[in-house]
């Protein structure tokens, strides 16, 4: 079997984007729970959402729907 390796950033990347591309689905967020070991902290969240909200084009908005998206993500698919 191949491993694979990414990223803590990567990962809740494509998790905070899923729904925009219409791949926001149990199968693809069960996954990427594998891929965290079930784990998901709010300062986790805090970090990558603020980072994002600092990049350019992106701003107070951003945040908080990335931060809402990846909490959602949370609660139903990490312990």
């Amino acid at each position: 079997m191949r491993i694979i390796k990414t990223t803590l950033e990567n990962i809740l990347s494509l998790i905070a984007c899923a729904s925009d591309y219409g791949f926001e689905d149990g199968v693809l967020f069960d996954a990427f729970r594998e891929m965290l070991d079930g784990k998901l902290t709010n300062e986790e969240i805090e970090t990558y959402a603020r980072s994002v909200e600092a990049m350019e084009g992106y701003g107070e908005e951003d945040y908080e729907e990335i931060k809402e998206r990846l909490k959602s993500f949370k609660n139903k698919y990490c312990s």
